[in-house]
């Protein structure tokens, strides 16, 4: 990027250069910080008392006013944007619904499943009594357990006899 120097920045303060160098300078100094610095250098006193009577002093609050001014007309725009955006956005799913169900009701969908129902439940076979394995395995413990100590009331009852 070129920079100007002082002079060149002089020259354009006091619009001592064709249209189009001012034009070029001017579009520099939006992107330039340095050149808009050696520029605001060039301002006097003069100038300021010249601009302090050109600008009311209210200047600022009512720039400040209209930029809030704005920025709520903005927001209530995108608000009602929104809403439309949202509306049709739900119609639109509404539709699309709808058209699904009409097409699936002239297809004979819901009738076969209505009719499907009744055969699926036909198929299906209660089991009224379940095995429990837990009381089986229950059961035989203490069935060993039994037929043990049966075992060895007899073995003591051979031994006794004996």
């Amino acid at each position: 990027m070129k920079h100007y120097d002082y002079v060149e920045w002089l020259l354009y303060k006091n619009k001592a250069l064709s249209v189009d160098k001012l034009e070029e300078m001017e579009n520099h100094l939006y992107n330039c910080d340095i050149c808009m610095e050696i520029f605001l250098s060039l301002i006097d006193k003069e100038e300021i008392e010249v601009a302090d009577v050109a600008i009311p002093e209210d200047f600022t609050n009512k720039v400040m006013n209209k930029i809030s001014e704005i920025k709520v007309a903005n927001i209530q725009a995108k608000n009602i944007q929104k809403k439309k955006s949202n509306f049709g956005f739900q119609f639109g799913t509404y539709v699309a619904v709808a058209s699904v169900t009409i097409i699936l009701s002239l297809s004979g969908f819901f009738t076969n499943f209505v009719d499907a129902v009744p055969r699926i439940t036909s198929s299906i076979q209660v089991v009224e009594k379940r095995p429990n394995f837990i009381a089986n395995v229950s059961n035989s413990i203490v069935n060993s357990t039994s037929s043990f100590l049966y075992s060895i009331e007899n073995n003591q009852r051979i031994k006794e006899e004996r």
